[in-house]
């Protein structure tokens, strides 16, 4: 169910791509995939040929000094409000734990979730989930959505095709679909985008197929009307790097908006669907327009060997958070949306907190 940094669903074509052909029984294929994806998710973070040692020492020095002088230089604003969500690798499990905090990275809570993937829904009432808990023999990955608190778990598993897994995803902005990565362990034809209800899960439709190429990270515009998704292929250099695409709801109008290799896992639209930002090799955050125009590194300086993977946009499109970090450990940080401003969200010592959503609706 992944194909970089946490651990989502790619399956047999996953697997070859990343240079193993052999078949595993269910669970351990999976284990194998979110291991693989986390190691990945790593890498991409900081630049090869940098000492780990002299990262650490140097990293610390040099972002306190980084957000001190920024914290003097740029004109104080409305502290920003909200919830974030956000995963914290746990390499035991190979899956992340689920915590929210404040916007601000205060009040951190413990959503008792552990999955692959969790995204808020588009009221921030509830949370899309991998319910990994519950795949195995028989039992097909599926979706389940659980209360903001990480409460009443809802099983979305009305399509019974025992031969499909649908992996991480996105919820439309009307709340009324869900869009998903599917794949089959049976072989790679059934690889592809997905769309489902998102009452049950029922209702399955494929709007794009991709046999033998792996399928990542599908997320609906903030209209509704198209869905962005990375996907790699063999051949693609550095490893694990692809590109992203668009496309029409319907399965219609599909198009590259980056260059192949140009791309990582994990992809976020602005509010306004004007732009969209990803991370480009090694850690560097990247603003594009849907249709692949004005293609611009967001202006803002990390500390030497850190980098920066997941971004995602504040709801009202004034920040970008995403997680920083090196091969190591990382915590979730944002930005404003011209570079200004980099602040520490969360500061978890020696943690990997990755993939970030924000959401306007505060926590009672």
């Amino acid at each position: 169910m992944n194909l970089d940094e946490r651990g989502r669903s790619a399956g047999h074509e996953l697997r070859r791509v990343l240079g193993g052909t052999e078949r595993f029984g269910a669970g351990v294929e999976l284990e194998r995939l979110h291991a693989e994806r986390a190691r990945r998710a790593r890498h991409q973070r900081w630049r090869a040929g940098v000492v780990a040692a002299a990262i650490s020492v140097l990293a610390i020095a040099v972002l306190a000094a980084v957000l001190r002088d920024r914290s003097s230089a740029v004109p104080t604003s409305p502290a920003p409000t909200g919830t974030i969500l956000y995963g914290r690798w746990d390499p035991d499990t190979q899956h992340s734990r689920w915590f929210t905090a404040n916007a601000d990275g205060t009040d951190v809570r413990s959503l008792g979730v552990t999955a692959t993937c969790a995204r808020w829904w588009p009221d921030g009432s509830k949370i899309l989930i991998t319910n990994d808990a519950a795949f195995g023999p028989g039992h097909p990955l599926r979706p389940a959505t659980v209360r903001s608190d990480g409460s009443g778990l809802q099983p979305l598993d009305a399509t019974k095709d025992p031969s499909l897994n649908l992996g991480c995803g996105d919820v439309s902005p009307d709340g009324r679909l869900i869009v998903l990565e599917g794949f089959s362990q049976a072989g790679q034809e059934r690889n592809g985008i997905y769309v489902v209800r998102a009452s049950d899960g029922g209702g399955l439709r494929r709007i794009v197929a991709t046999p033998g190429r792996s399928i990542a990270d599908p997320a609906f515009s903030p209209d509704g009307s198209r869905i962005a998704f990375f996907t790699t292929k063999p051949g693609v250099s550095p490893p694990g790097a692809g590109a992203l695409f668009t496309l029409d709801l319907d399965g219609s109008g599909l198009h590259r908006i980056t260059p192949w290799g140009g791309a990582f896992l994990d992809q976020g639209w602005s509010p306004d669907g004007s732009w969209i930002a990803y991370q480009r090799p090694y850690g560097v955050i990247t603003l594009v327009h849907p249709d692949g125009s004005d293609r611009h590194d967001l202006p803002v300086a990390f500390p030497p060997g850190l980098g920066a993977a997941n971004p995602t946009w504040s709801p009202d499109g004034g920040w970008i958070i995403f997680s920083l970090g090196n091969n190591e450990t990382a915590n979730i940080y944002r930005v404003r949306s011209d570079g200004t401003g980099l602040t520490q969200v969360t500061s978890q010592p020696d943690v990997d907190e990755q993939t970030p959503f924000w959401t306007s609706e505060a926590r009672t």
